[in-house]
């Protein structure tokens, strides 16, 4: 999923006491006169009311847009692509497809959809939606950063171009409920992708009769999941109920769902603590230690990597010697030890483990050597070198890693790096307009292979962000597409050498998962892409 969590994926860091913290007096009562929930204690909920937190306020609502772990977090509650997640680290499951089968060489993927399947609006969910969904994508309609993942069919290049029309594109449908799939070449992770939401339906009279943006305003929302949208007040919540025409309603046993927005992570913890939400994921990491004792946390690996995106396309950034510099000065044993409370491990490449995998581990301390290449850049020392900027989004746990960075970096590079602070919609503005230096990145794996890690940096990419472009990278790793399984992770370390080589951006640590989770909340399993149905959940007392 750029975290954002950034595709790419938000994690926050912050610098609150350790331990449960105390605000005397008049403050408490200001904090408190602020909150969302204000300071009392939440009455209880029934068994069929539940509550979680977002940490940031959705950027939009149409599945096609989307690219952050926010989006998709409420996306997956409210549409339903032909495969599902499953709900630990298994194989994806039936979802708006009821079965499914592939061809002998992996080019034709046919789906039967479930004829009892319906919109929120109750409109049969046609064989049909999927292919206009994913068609808008590559016709143009929608500014798709995963357009990628829809170029896999036949002919889908060639028709973005505008080199063919639709009817030559792979994907086609035999009356209302088959849908039937041709790639362009076998994709060996292809169907670890199709619960991804760039591959939900959209309903196409929505569209026509409020347009491509009016259309997904929660107002005019109409999806095909489990649960509908009721209401989304920005900077409070998003409160979803259950989509009485769903094919599967009779197995969803929550009536509402309340995704309460806190940017404040020690806020999210008062709110658990409080009984206000059944469940949050934006935990202060200086208060992991003491949160660990809770009977409610719930801690596993995670498929991600937190890193710095680089600007290549205007000095000093430009140079690869600053770029490498930058990685080379930086001690990611020191700040995973120190100011991470060791709750993260520091990373040595690009792609985080993933089995069967052995990755380009060139990823290391060496400050000497980053001197060098500083002096040879035309800086030693630091000398003539302008202030870099440092972005990232409002999280308390980012700047005390931001801070931390820039202390290295001017401890020994001599680089004076001046830290900016935006809004989460204006900071992926900042990054797709190219306009930052050095920005906090993160990215978490949409499927287990080192590919979703890699396919992002290619040239011209939605997701790169960066500038930079290698056309022997490029050539690698879309040549991985068409080989042999083994033979294909040797070709895509080789690309993941290049990326190191190159620097455009700078790993730091892999990621871990925190959560607190109610002893009431049954049916949520740790994940390592993180994704959760609330349709699988239920709720056992007050």
């Amino acid at each position: 999923m750029t975290v954002a969590h950034l595709r790419a994926r938000r994690w926050h860091h912050s610098a609150i006491l350790t331990g449960w913290y105390r605000v005397p007096g008049l403050l408490a009562a200001l904090m408190c006169a602020m909150s969302v929930f204000g300071c009392t204690r939440a009455e209880p909920r029934g068994s069929d009311v539940f509550a979680a937190t977002l940490d940031a306020d959705p950027e939009t609502f149409d599945p096609g847009m989307m690219s952050g772990s926010v989006e998709g977090k409420v996306a997956y509650q409210l549409f339903e692509g032909l495969l599902s997640p499953a709900s630990g680290d298994g194989p994806p499951e039936p979802g708006g497809a009821s079965s499914w089968t592939v061809s002998d060489d992996g080019l034709v993927w046919t789906f039967q959809l479930r004829p009892d399947a319906r919109w929120s609006n109750g409109d049969p969910v046609v064989a049909e939606d999927f292919r206009y969904a994913w068609l808008r994508i590559l016709r143009g309609d929608v500014a798709a950063e995963y357009i990628s993942f829809v170029r896999l069919v036949r002919n889908g290049r060639r028709f973005e171009a505008g080199e063919v029309d639709e009817q030559q594109v792979g994907i086609r449908t035999n009356g209302l409920h088959e849908l039937i799939v041709e790639l362009e070449e076998s994709v060996p992770y292809f169907a670890e992708i199709l619960p991804f939401y760039t591959f939900f339906p959209v309903h196409r009279g929505s569209i026509e009769a409020h347009g491509q943006e009016g259309a997904f305003r929660p107002e005019n929302l109409v999806t095909n999941g489990a649960f509908r949208m009721r209401e989304y007040r920005r900077r409070n919540r998003v409160h979803l109920e259950r989509n009485p025409n769903y094919w599967g309603v009779d197995s969803v046993a929550l009536r509402e769902v309340y995704l309460e927005i806190i940017e404040d992570l020690s806020a999210n913890v008062s709110a658990f603590r409080d009984g206000r939400v059944d469940w949050t994921d934006h935990l202060p990491h200086n208060q992991l230690r003491t949160l660990q004792a809770m009977p409610e946390f719930r801690t596993g690996d995670m498929l991600g990597v937190y890193y710095f995106r680089l600007n290549t396309t205007a000095p000093p950034l430009d140079d690869v010697r600053v770029r490498r510099a930058l990685s080379l000065a930086l001690n990611r044993e020191e700040l995973c030890r120190c100011t991470l409370d060791a709750l993260y491990a520091p990373t040595t490449g690009f792609v985080p483990p993933i089995p069967g995998y052995t990755g380009a581990a060139s990823v290391r301390f060496a400050p000497d050597e980053a001197r060098e290449l500083l002096a040879d850049a035309g800086f030693p020392s630091g000398d003539g070198l302008p202030v870099l900027q440092l972005l990232f989004n409002t999280s308390e746990n980012h700047r005390v890693i931001a801070e931390s960075v820039q202390d290295m970096w001017q401890r020994e590079l001599g680089i004076r790096v001046e830290l900016v602070n935006q809004e989460w919609k204006v900071y992926l503005d900042s990054m797709r307009e190219l306009d930052y230096q050095v920005a906090r990145s993160a990215w978490i794996g949409d499927y287990a292979d080192p590919n979703t890690f890699l396919e992002i940096w290619r040239t011209g990419d939605e997701n790169n962000r960066t500038g930079w472009s290698d056309p022997t990278f490029d050539q690698l790793v879309n040549q991985a597409m068409a080989q042999a399984p083994q033979e294909r992770l040797v070709t895509l370390r080789r690309a993941e050498e290049i990326l190191l080589e190159q620097m455009p951006v700078v790993p730091v640590y892999t990621y871990a998962q925190f959560h607190l989770v109610s002893e009431r909340v049954r049916g949520w399993e740790l994940n390592a892409r993180d994704v959760h149905l609330l349709r699988r959940i239920r709720l056992e007392g007050p």
